[in-house]
Formats: C-alpha cells, structure tokens, sequence
C-alpha cells in the first residue's frame, strides 16, 4: 500500500513524507493516483518515535478496564486520519516491529490490550536542567563553568522562535519613540534626599556607582542593571513602600532600539505546534519550562533570603545578556532587556536593561558647595565621579517627568492558594 502526505490532515506528518519521497522508487498513491506516494511502512517508521515520545501505554487492569484511547484511536489523533485501511497497517507494522525481550522482563510497547495516554516527561526536560542548574549555583559551584552554560545553553536555545497562540514572539525589537520605549523609575526618598533627586535626577535615579552596586534579581554586586516599570503604580509598588513615604519618580527613554526577552508572554498557550514538526517536543518542553520560569523570576523574596534565590536569576541574565549569541533579523546578537511580571503588581510589566543599554546619558553634575554627611550613599557626591564614562548612554531622562509624590495608601489583595498543575494552565 502507497500513501501521500494529501492521506493525512497532519502538516506536520505531510512534509515528513514529502521529505522521505525521494528516497523510493517511483509509485501512485493508492487514495490520490496523481500523486506519489510512499510504502505505508515508510509512513509507520515516522510514526514510530513521535508516538514514544508522546504517549505511554497502560495495561488493562484486573476487572478488563483500561485508561487512555486504544492503538487503533491514538494512532488516528496522532496522524490525522481516518482511513481504516492506512491505520489498519501501521498498527499491524508497529506492533510486528515492536522489538522487546520477554526473557529479560520487557514489555510490548504496542499491544491492542493498551489504553495510551500523553506522556509529559519528555516536556519535563527543561525543568529538570533548570533544577539541576539551581542545585549547582545554590550549593555546589557559584561561577560559570562550562557544564553551567551548557546546561542554560539547552534551556534557552531558539527561544526567539517560540509563538504564542496568536502569533507573538516572545523576543523582538523596542524602538526608540513609541510607548513601550519609556519606563518609571523611583527611589524612596526623605526630604532632603527628594531635594537632592529633583536637582540631579539622572545620577541619583538611575543605576548607583560600580563599588556600591547591591546584589539585585538580575545583577550581582557591582554590576549595573536598569531596572524600570511600565507604568507608574507597578514602578512604585516595587518599592514596598509604606503609608506616608516620599518617592520620586521619573520616566526614561531608549535612545536605540533594544533586543528584549519577554518572559510575559508565556503567560497563556503557545501556537499549536504539530508533533511532526522539527523540535516539536524540545519546544514544547521550551515552552513548559518558560511558563513556569516566568511566575518564578517575578515571586517576592524576602530580603533575609535574597543573597541566595537571586543567585539562578542573575546567572540567567548575565547569560543571556553576555553569552546568549543568536541570530535575529539578521544579525548575530544577545539580549539587552528581560520583561517580567511584577512580584508586587499582579498586572504590571517590569524591565531589566543590563550592559550598555542600562547606560543614561549623563548630563554635568552640579557639585554641592559643602558635601553632605548624609549615611546614604546616594548622597556621596565623590560616589558620582564614578558616573564618568566615554561610552554613550543608550537612556534618557524624559524632559519634565521628575516629580515627588506621597504614598496615600498600601494595598493587599488577597488570592487564594489553590494547589494545581503547572501545565494545566495552558
């Protein structure tokens, strides 16, 4: 029996076929005599491992009952076909060619006495390097080695071809000039440190000097990151500020496009991938993985925790900020922003710029007559000689933005913890 890639609704499976024709000899397909086709066992030999990977047969138990669809169904799901007759010898291929030795306590893989059901550990694979990742940096080895970058080398190859459901990626360029190309930014403030951000606000707003840079969610000690919300409330409400604080805010522009990593839009269901396709399971898995490390990167940490759990998500961004090669529009190039979900607005966007795309343009800054005393260090005027640096900045303060404001109210919602499934959400 021939077949052709037109026997079956699979796009995926079609051009699997389309791909092996060259390599038998001259046949019409039996359903499509203008077309050519391929022996129905060409057919099974795809089959075979996409239905390994995807699904696990359950025997029946001991009253005749059985979980799952039986070969017959799952192998018409799977290829998208309802022709009795193709089914019928792919079936009977698979379980002929079903290899196992009996003697050293195997079992068939095929059998018409199985219930099949999805089979996740394949998906599961880039949790698993993750937690692997997590026990290395936490409590074994701090710095990267190559094991480390292989293993996030794995996690993130080809994120930038992921797909939502309608289409989106989550990588793509922010261009100077439009509305996603301006963030807030804020410091809580006293009075006399609200005085000194109003009249020199790009220093004291924006990323502290080398030696006094803190460990953060996506840098370590010493090293700079933006960090920046979308929108004024989630900016502040990253602060925890309580009622009555000071804070000044500003707001800041890209003055080139950036590559940005949007973590946020692994939040629904990815672009139905056909398990025919090229890396159909990796990216799946991908995906999986994605979803679940978003809602992780955005989880409050309590400061007596954050030495150590920010630890895998500053290797991450140092990863893909200085290590995380690929190509993009054509062009070989890393990631200069991750967006995430704020820990502390469930609806805000935040945004990490590192490298040179968390640079401000520096304007000259004007020295106080008597140098304060003040213990904060933003207030260490010999602090902003650092800020000197013949590299040019990539932000901007936007004109007119700096303003000081009272914090009214504090707010706490509520949502109840319900224990579910990761991969059930989507």
């Amino acid at each position: 029996m021939h077949v052709c890639p037109a026997c079956f609704q699979s796009t995926g499976l079609g051009k699997r076929i389309e791909a092996v024709r060259p390599d038998h000899p001259w046949a019409r397909c039996d359903n499509h005599p203008r077309r050519k086709g391929v022996p129905v066992e060409a057919v099974a030999e795809i089959v075979d491992p996409v239905f390994r990977t995807h699904y696990a047969g359950v025997p029946e138990d001991g009253f005749g009952n059985s979980r799952g669809n039986d070969l017959w169904t799952t192998l018409a799901e799977l290829t998208e076909t309802d022709d009795q007759a193709i089914l019928g010898r792919l079936k009977d291929w698979l379980i002929d060619n079903d290899h196992y030795w009996p003697p050293d306590g195997a079992d068939a893989f095929y059998s018409d006495d199985y219930g099949y059901v999805s089979d996740d550990f394949a998906l599961e694979e880039h949790g698993r390097l993750w937690a692997l990742l997590r026990q290395r940096l936490m409590h074994e080895a701090r710095f990267f080695n190559d094991e480390m970058e292989g293993l996030l080398q794995r996690i993130f190859d080809d994120v930038q071809l992921q797909r939502t459901a309608d289409k989106m990626g989550p990588v793509y360029f922010i261009q100077p000039g439009t509305p996603g190309g301006r963030f807030f930014r804020a410091r809580l403030a006293a009075d006399d440190l609200a005085t000194s951000i109003l009249k020199s606000p790009v220093p004291l707003l924006g990323p502290p000097p080398e030696h006094l840079r803190r460990p953060g969610r996506m840098n370590p000690s010493g090293i700079a990151v933006f960090y920046a919300g979308f929108d004024l409330d989630t900016c502040v409400s990253e602060l925890r500020p309580v009622v009555g604080s000071g804070v000044v805010a500003a707001q800041f522009e890209i003055t080139e496009a950036i590559l940005v990593l949007d973590t946020t839009r692994f939040a629904g269901p990815p672009k139905a991938h056909d398990p025919f396709a090229k890396n159909a399971v990796q990216r799946a898995a991908q995906w999986r993985f994605m979803h679940t490390f978003m809602r992780q990167i955005s989880q409050p940490v309590s400061p007596d925790d954050e030495h150590l759990d920010y630890v895998p998500t500053q290797v991450v961004a140092e990863y893909l900020a200085r290590r995380h090669a690929f190509s993009f529009e054509g062009e070989r190039r890393g990631f200069d922003a991750i967006i995430y979900r704020s820990a502390q607005s469930g609806d805000g966007r935040n945004i990490a710029l590192f490298g040179d795309a968390a640079r401000l343009v520096q304007p000259p800054v004007e020295r106080p007559a008597s140098r304060s005393s003040a213990d904060d260090f933003w207030l260490n005027f010999d602090a902003l000689d650092s800020f000197s640096d013949s590299r040019p900045g990539r932000l901007r303060l936007v004109d007119d933005s700096v303003k000081l404001y009272r914090v009214d109210r504090a707010k706490f919602p509520l949502i109840e913890q319900v224990e579910h499934d990761d991969a059930d959400e989507y």
